[in-house]
């Protein structure tokens, strides 16, 4: 009765809320051209598959090794210990939570206090998954801020009059043409016929887990280009100052050994600075296993 009840209020959203949901996750599958950081692998039988997500490394020409680590908000506990203990061996890592700098999540069951962390935790009840703040260990000192502060994002949203919901909808309304123009893209799991088929489902909430693992891991999740990108806040401008505290960490030549832990949504735009202005080289792409369905 309890998955019941799930169901029925998640079928009310109408697509707005859809958008907002998938956007609060913040994972993307990547235009063709651009590297790819989230995949779905299907699995044999109904309702089964894998959710993956990728470390991609890069070197320059100092010997520094960069890893992309491209994260998902929402995924299995077995997920975020395999990255503590990968943490653990990096010099430094550059983390995004928009927070003060010295705010720090606890652990397990702090959450968070936003619009969009109540959704998450929510959205990973109904799933069966974790939420990332309550599994990853902020505390070591190698973690280090890259991330806008609360009133930085404010100031910045308003000087471009943008609110939360305005740019999720600008953000959708900006990929419809990619997509439209992307004729050999896969077709959107989440539709009504499938929605319908997730809540007849033995377990509705693994076939719903799935439904959404295979959106998230759809060539043209969210496909906006480098100039686009800018215009963004949410993406354009925290890419911008995790950069910029990047620039700040290679001025050490003891960190040999460098992790930028931001949404897979962000990934295509700073691989493009690191490439085109950084000289980094891409040497290495591995996969890590965030879902698994069921």
């Amino acid at each position: 009765m309890k998955n019941s009840n799930s169901t029925r209020c998640l079928l009310r959203s109408n697509s707005r809320c859809f958008v907002l949901l998938l956007c609060a996750l913040f994972q993307s599958a990547l235009a063709q051209e651009e590297t790819q950081y989230v995949r779905f692998i299907q699995g044999d039988g109904q309702w089964v598959g894998e959710l993956q997500v990728a470390v991609v490394t890069f070197m320059n020409e100092d010997g520094v090794e960069l890893d992309l680590v491209a994260a998902v908000h929402l995924g299995e506990a077995e997920y975020y210990a395999q990255l503590n203990g990968y943490f653990t061996e990096r010099d430094v890592v550059l983390y995004e939570l928009i927070a003060e700098a010295n705010q720090v999540p606890a652990g397990a069951g702090t959450g968070s206090a936003s619009l969009i962390g109540f959704i998450q935790q929510a959205m990973a009840g109904f799933l069966q998954v974790s939420f990332q703040l309550n599994e990853i260990d902020y505390s070591p000192f190698n973690f280090l801020h890259a991330d806008l502060t609360p009133s930085q994002l404010q100031a910045l949203m308003e000087s471009k009059n943008e609110s939360f919901l305005t740019m999720f909808i600008d953000l959708a309304m900006a990929q419809m043409p990619a997509q439209s123009d992307a004729t050999d893209e896969p077709i959107s799991a989440l539709n009504m016929l499938t929605v319908l088929r997730a809540m007849n489902a033995e377990d509705s909430s693994a076939a719903f887990k799935y439904l959404f693992a295979s959106e998230l891991g759809r060539s043209g999740g969210v496909m906006v280009g480098a100039e686009l990108e800018q215009q963004f806040t949410i993406l354009g401008d925290r890419n911008e100052v995790a950069l910029r505290v990047l620039s700040e960490v290679l001025q050490n030549p003891d960190n040999h050994r460098i992790s930028i832990f931001y949404g897979a949504a962000h990934m295509p735009g700073i691989e493009r600075v690191l490439v085109a202005e950084m000289g980094f080289t891409r040497t290495e792409q591995r996969w890590l296993t965030a879902w698994v369905i069921p």
